[in-house]
């Protein structure tokens, strides 16, 4: 993942709801399958294992959200163990193909999040985090970002 990538998914987590932090990380674990696959492509073996084992902790992270107390949720429980079960297929053989079945489901999950992110109107999951602007400023070619607003006390009282 690239250095870009990272900033623009924290900035993204600073203002994010739970259910929009669900969609994070479906982007995440996407984005994770993206570099999985220019690895194979590079024939880097090594590289694409370490990938699949950043997409596994990505969905470790999706199956800790899920609330299992409704069908719904043990539902989408079990796509997550499947999805599970491939990426270990996935990276004991260094194949693609098993993520590629992964990247489907994750692909059909995340939009269904992103439709009910759009309803959820509950406050931002972090508190207190500073006001950031982006934009071209003196460089045409270079976007800059403008922390606003900082605070010293970021809530923490001694």
């Amino acid at each position: 993942m690239t250095r870009e990538k990272i900033q623009e998914f924290t900035l993204r987590v600073s203002g994010a709801n739970k259910t929009e932090m669900i969609v994070i990380l479906y982007d995440i674990a996407l984005t994770y399958a993206e570099d999985a696959k220019a690895a194979l492509e590079r024939s880097d073996t090594a590289a694409f294992r370490v990938e699949i084992g950043r997409i596994r902790n990505t969905l470790r992270e999706l199956m800790d959200s899920v609330n299992t107390s409704a069908d719904m949720g043990m539902n989408i429980l079990k796509l997550y163990i499947f999805c599970n079960g491939e990426l270990t297929r996935a990276y004991m053989d260094c194949d693609m193909d098993p993520v590629f079945h992964v990247v489907s489901i994750l692909t059909k999950l995340r939009e269904a999040y992103e439709v009910v992110s759009r309803q959820d109107k509950t406050g931002p999951v972090m508190e207190n985090t500073e006001k950031v602007y982006s934009g071209l400023t003196y460089n045409r070619s270079l976007r800059s970002d403008d922390v606003s607003g900082s605070d010293v006390n970021r809530g923490y009282f001694a």
